[in-house]
């Protein structure tokens, strides 16, 4: 990873929950030399504020923050995440919607042509965290509309015929966000399970930045006690699709096409995530004193190559203080 400084311009992450967890994770780009430009796009932590401050400790928020900050463009999947960028980490960020929609839906009809599956006049089931109470629920769709319902999850089928058990099937049930993404896109009617553990503010947001009042069911037994289908006018939400498809592209584009810049918050950022890979690995016994040397020396040519003079003796006398 630490090479592809040598051979790229520009390095950009995204999407899903790749934010979700502070750590040294490649999708937190840290191995980025802070003269390349770093770019987050529709990136997500999957949770909404009051989540995010219960999975993180302090120590791994200050690290997460320190990552972000060396950010040039940061765009999040989720409002809620953008509301934990400026209350908790002090850092703009801007709301785009996941790269499933940017895409035109003649690519996915395009990838989906060769595949022979049938899936017109069934119910597809896309969930991933199934149990008794699912099967029943199964069973009383398939009496309810006179169809087989068919599940997918766990069945190793292809992306193109996953795409296409959505496209044409009659009804889809799924706690899947992407399920239900692609549900929107097919403009199809569904049934979505708001999926607690994998994170409820992904649904709540592509709901609210689409304008759909937001029906997704907490549990699989209401959808035998009422219509749990999605009432959606599909012609308003394509139209949306197209507008915030485009403000996305929009982001992306300006984002590439901007000046990099090596900026304070990049270096400091930097000697922060270096410091911290050095006294970790300072604490491994085993590790050997010719690694230990190569790691100081590696910290030490950042330090002098990218640290103006006045903020090196700044750090030098801070640290002399702090001692």
């Amino acid at each position: 990873m630490y090479k592809l400084n040598k051979e790229a311009e520009i390095f950009i992450a995204g999407s899903d929950q790749i934010f979700r967890f502070g750590g040294d994770s490649p999708s937190w780009l840290n191995f980025v030399a802070p003269d390349k430009k770093k770019i987050a796009f529709s990136a997500s932590f999957g949770v909404d504020k009051h989540k995010f401050l219960q999975e993180n400790s302090t120590d791994q928020i200050t690290q997460i923050k320190n990552s972000l900050k060396a950010f040039d463009f940061i765009s999040i999947r989720e409002n809620s995440g953008v509301e934990i960028c400026k209350d908790v980490l002090g850092i703009d960020a801007e709301w785009i919607i996941d790269p499933v929609f940017i895409l035109d839906k003649s690519k996915y009809n395009e990838l989906i042509k060769n595949d022979n599956n049938i899936y017109s006049n069934k119910i597809v089931a896309y969930v991933l965290d199934t149990n008794r109470e699912y099967k029943k629920a199964y069973r009383y769709l398939e009496k309810k509309y006179n169809k087989n319902v068919i599940e997918t999850a766990n069945s190793n089928i292809s992306v193109e015929n996953w795409l296409k058990s959505i496209r044409d099937c009659n009804l889809f049930v799924t706690d899947s966000f992407h399920g239900m993404c692609f549900a929107i896109i097919f403009n199809k009617p569904f049934i979505c399970i708001a999926n607690k553990s994998r994170g409820t503010a992904r649904f709540e947001s592509i709901c609210e930045m689409l304008g759909i009042e937001n029906q997704c069911i907490n549990s699989i037994k209401e959808i035998t006690q009422r219509d749990c289908v999605f009432k959606v006018d599909y012609k308003e939400i394509n139209e949306k699709i197209l507008n915030e498809a485009q403000r996305g592209k929009n982001f992306l584009i300006n984002a590439i096409n901007a000046n990099k810049l090596i900026t304070e918050d990049k270096l400091l950022s930097k000697i922060a995530y270096l410091e911290n890979k050095v006294i970790k690995l300072e604490k491994q016994t085993e590790l050997s004193q010719s690694i230990k040397l190569y790691l100081w020396n590696l910290w030490k040519r950042f330090f002098y190559k990218f640290i103006p003079i006045k903020l090196q003796k700044a750090i030098q006398e801070y640290r002399s203080l702090k001692k």
